[in-house]
This record gives C-alpha cells, sequence and structure tokens, in this order.
C-alpha cells in the first residue's frame, strides 16, 4: 500500500505533525506501508506566477502516478485547483480518498468541506462534534482522534506530591490562542485564588515571545513563567517540558463558538498522557474526553474554574489518583496503541 498525504505544513505546524507525519511513520513502522508527504501549498488561485504553474504540475504527477493508491487529504485549506485536482484522481484514476478533518473546515470553506466529505471513501473525524457534522453528509464516517504515543509520555509522568506552590500549565500556540480571546476564560479565576491566598505559578509553553500575552499576566502578583518555544517536530519535546516543570494541574480554557466546538481537546491529552489531571472548558471533545471528578474537571463559569482548581491545589492526593485516572483514559482510547490498527484497518477495507 501507497499513500500520498496531502498536508498544510511541515512537521513544525501542529495539526501536519500529528495528523500525518506522526501517523505516516507510524503505519510504515508497523504495516510497511509506503508514503509521500505534499505540503505547504499556499499560492493564491489568481496567481500566474512561474512557481504555481511548477507546483501545481508536480501535483499533477504524482497524482497520476500509478504507485500511490491512497490520497489522503488532511484539511481543505487547499487552492481550488488542487482540490479539483485531487477530485479527479478520485474519480477519472479511481484513486481511494481520505479526507481526514481535526477543525470546523466548513466553517469557512464549506464548499471545499463539502465535495471532499462527500467524495471520500472515508472521512477522519478529529472529534465527535466533527464526527456529527460529517455523519449528517456521508456514512463513511470515522471517529479518529488526534493521539499520542502513550508509552513515550508516560516516561515523562509527573509525581504528584504536596508542594509549597503548585504549577498550573499551560500548552499551545501562546499567541494565537491570546488574540482569540481563550485565556480570558482562565485569567480571572487564576487572579481570585490568589487573592484567596492560594500558592500556585502558572507556566506557559509556547508564549511565541508574545508581548501582549505576557503583559497580560505580569501585571499579576502570581509567578508566570514563559517559554517562548520548544522543538515543536520533536515527539518527546512536549511531555519532557510538562515534566521539567513540572505540571501538578493542565488547564484548557476554549471559547464556546462553532469552531471552537470541533477542537480536539488535544492539550488536554498531552497533560492527561503525562498523569496530570485536566481542568477544561466544557465545550466538545473535552466532554467525552474527561469524566468529571474522574480524571479531571470541566468548567463552565468563573466559579466552576475556581472551584476545580482549588480542589486539585490543596489535595496532592486528588491529583496523583485523577492522575493515574487520566493516564489510563489516554492509553485505552486517545493513544497510537488504539488507534494505528484502526487506521490500518479502514485503508484495507474502504
Amino acid at each position: 500500500m501507497n499513500i500520498l498525504f496531502f498536508t498544510k505544513g511541515d512537521r513544525k505546524v501542529g495539526s501536519s505533525r500529528l495528523r500525518v507525519w506522526l501517523i505516516a511513520e507510524e503505519l510504515q513502522a508497523k504495516y510497511g506501508l509506503h508514503y509521500e508527504v505534499f505540503h505547504s501549498v499556499h499560492y493564491s488561485v489568481f496567481s500566474f506566477t512561474v512557481a504555481r504553474f511548477r507546483i501545481f504540475s508536480e501535483i499533477f504527477s504524482k497524482i497520476r502516478d500509478t504507485q500511490h493508491q491512497i490520497l489522503f487529504v488532511h484539511k481543505s485549506l487547499y487552492p481550488w485547483d488542487v482540490v479539483l485536482l485531487i477530485l479527479a484522481g478520485r474519480f477519472l484514476l479511481r484513486k481511494r480518498l481520505v479526507y481526514d478533518l481535526d477543525d470546523a473546515e466548513w466553517e469557512h470553506s464549506f464548499l471545499k468541506t463539502w465535495l471532499l466529505t462527500k467524495s471520500a471513501h472515508a472521512v477522519f473525524c478529529g472529534s465527535h462534534p466533527i464526527l456529527e457534522w460529517v455523519e449528517k453528509h456521508t456514512p463513511h464516517a470515522f471517529f479518529i482522534p488526534t493521539v499520542v504515543d502513550a508509552v513515550l509520555y508516560k516516561s515523562f509522568s509527573v509525581q504528584h506530591k504536596k508542594r509549597q506552590q503548585v504549577t498550573i500549565g499551560w500548552v499551545g500556540v501562546g499567541r494565537g490562542y491570546f488574540q482569540d480571546g481563550h485565556f480570558g476564560i482562565l485569567k480571572p479565576a487564576l487572579d481570585e485564588l490568589w487573592r484567596k491566598g492560594l500558592s500556585f505559578r502558572f507556566v506557559v509553553l509556547g508564549a511565541q515571545n508574545h508581548q501582549p500575552l505576557k503583559d497580560y499576566f505580569n501585571e499579576e502578583a502570581y509567578e508566570t513563567i514563559f517559554v517562548d518555544e520548544l522543538d515543536w517536530a520533536g515527539r518527546a519535546s512536549v511531555p519532557r517540558a510538562i515534566h521539567e516543570y513540572q505540571f501538578d494541574i493542565g488547564v484548557m480554557p476554549i471559547l464556546d463558538t462553532p469552531f471552537d466546538r470541533a477542537k480536539c481537546a488535544f492539550k488536554a491529552i498531552e497533560y492527561m498522557a503525562c498523569g496530570v489531571p485536566s481542568v477544561a472548558s466544557r465545550v466538545g471533545e473535552a466532554t467525552y474526553l474527561i469524566q468529571e471528578g474522574k480524571n479531571g474537571f470541566l468548567a463552565g463559569n468563573t466559579d466552576e474554574w475556581m472551584h476545580a482548581l482549588q480542589r486539585l491545589i490543596e489535595d496532592a492526593d486528588l491529583r496523583g489518583a485523577m492522575g493515574k485516572q487520566a493516564q489510563e483514559t489516554i492509553t485505552l482510547h486517545y493513544s497510537y496503541e488504539h488507534t494505528i490498527s484502526q487506521i490500518y484497518e479502514i485503508l484495507n477495507t474502504q
């Protein structure tokens, strides 16, 4: 089996790395599949440069290549001529088409998303809200969450114990997260907990040297640590940082919008894989991932955020018990060990 992957970015781009590059490597290592990744197609459909036609010609050649039996398309962020070329490969050249969604692409590219969904032999859905949308348009929908190497992450498990200062941690793309307003959900709870006398620090992994984000938190009295960049292409980079900074609690505040509702809750998945209990907004995939009071907490307003964080800050035994349950959840449902065989079976049968 030989797969031609299309994705928006290289290994440093989070969704591309997690949904394409690492999955391709796992399929090759476990089943001997061959693959090629075509990425970073960013020209405008109205561009008439030599570079644009060179890229188009290269894509055309790769789709025509008989060694590529499967076209695996991640997202719909491609110029229209590339989308039509992929569809021609599906219908004229009889290639099998797999479409992979880990965002609410229909919110900004409805027609492309609808066409690829209707045309695909299988649609991989990174969250249950995505699955619900896709099932309205095709019977070939499969829940394929964004997953981690559970064994690798477990090797960076955080050991929970009583501390004078508890670490609340966040990981992600700080600039975009701040600009979209998600930190505004968390900050009032942190501010109030500090005023109540609870001792904690806040660690931001992926601040990207974004000064407005730093200013937003630096005006407060509690300690905030900003780690501007990680080696995002490295498999162990995030779990190593979670362990290095000894996250006691992982947080995932997210606004309840149609686009954000479809997110894959990957921040919480990474915390939980390291044995760190999460507090997350009661939005989207988090409501399937987190079992309230067992492997984490869900919060819908400032009072709920405060209550969940305070319980975890004050009780190391609770953090340890929840962290253990969280790790079991990831191993059973959000790991390569669980998912890669499922992907391989779908690729072979659809």
